[in-house]
């Protein structure tokens, strides 16, 4: 199960003995952890009756264990969690399976680890007799429903689906930003009422956006010294380049899926409306198209990771040069 599903706060979910909660998103691993406290103790996120919670690296089993096989005392169970489990898990696996295979109904025991494969014999026990809930960050499609599904279930709000995904290409594919950002709105628009476009517009730092929306239509259209001026201001005011390539990469993935289309003989309006790019900016994508050649637009994906992996660490250069040498790629001419 995704923690998208698991979190629906409109949900009523049975009470477990066992839970992995897996995944690269810590907002997503926090929430889940916090559903499965609200939970078990009947709706409160009370931490200080009934819930302890280990360091991975340092947990003992034995305490562990204990803490979830001793009756409650003053909360409906207890659960304890251990965070950064990985080595945990790698350490005691053995017992862990005969845990999971008998689980006492006193306690809840919490796994919150990166990695959880599937085909163990102790996912497949968790799985018979707790659930496994997966973290990983989410594609981008499906970011815009859950949004919806969240303001609908969280605050009585509509958010329909056009405003959602603006939201999404102005924050980026971001749980825990997208989250705050509506909760703002939701303060913004009042109780009973629909987030609107012009909502999003007017409250989410549409001067931001509107400098990145500037960024990447010079630097897809050949303007390099345009660009990287642009690149300057937004690092400037103190943008962090991995929310810089998030954002960046939302509009570059889309005019790569347009081109994938047209390739395939789509027609360039079908191509953007498939693609997700509104309809305004049919006749830009066309000139993007002619100005990045077919090769280019297919390697855009290519470009994205290489930049992101240069950003986690990959490259020596610094920065702004690994964003810089993006921009570049993109914004010299057309060798075909």
């Amino acid at each position: 199960m995704h923690a998208f599903e698991f979190v629906d706060p409109r949900k009523v979910r049975e009470v477990l003995p066992v839970y992995a909660i897996f995944g690269d998103d810590a907002y997503l691993r926090r929430e889940a952890i916090l559903a499965i406290i609200r939970n078990a103790m009947g709706g409160q996120d009370e931490e200080e009756l009934g819930v302890s919670r280990f360091p991975g690296a340092q947990a003992e089993l034995a305490r562990v264990l204990d803490e979830v096989r001793t009756l409650p005392f003053l909360a409906p169970r207890r659960v304890a969690i251990v965070e950064d489990a990985d080595p945990f898990v790698t350490a005691h696996r053995k017992e862990l399976e005969a845990f999971a295979a008998r689980p006492p109904d006193s306690g809840v025991l919490v796994l919150s680890v990166k990695s959880w494969p599937s085909n163990t014999k102790l996912a497949k026990l968790v799985e018979q007799s707790g659930a496994s809930v997966e973290c990983k960050a989410p594609r981008d499609s499906e970011l815009a429903s859950w949004l919806g599904k969240l303001a609908s279930g969280r605050w009585g709000l509509k958010f329909p689906p056009e405003a959602a995904r603006f939201l999404v290409e102005l924050v980026g594919p971001e749980p825990g930003l997208l989250v705050s950002e509506v909760d703002k709105l939701a303060a913004y628009v009042g109780d009973g009422k629909a987030i609107t476009r012009e909502d999003v517009a007017k409250l989410v730092g549409a001067g931001r956006v509107l400098e990145v929306w500037d960024l990447i239509d010079r630097a897809s259209l050949g303007d390099a010294p345009g660009a990287l001026g642009v690149l300057d201001r937004l690092l400037a005011s103190g943008e962090a380049p991995q929310r810089l390539l998030a954002a960046l990469a939302i509009s570059l993935r889309k005019v790569h899926h347009a081109g994938a289309l047209r390739l395939a003989r789509r027609e360039l309006a079908d191509a953007c409306k498939r693609a997700g790019i509104w309809p305004r900016d049919v006749e830009k994508t066309g000139r993007q198209h002619a100005h990045l050649g077919p090769d280019r637009v297919d390697r855009i994906p290519a470009l994205l990771l290489e930049t992101d992996l240069a950003l986690k660490g990959s490259s020596t250069l610094d920065e702004r040069a690994v964003l810089e040498r993006l921009i570049v790629s993109l914004a010299r001419p057309r060798g075909d």
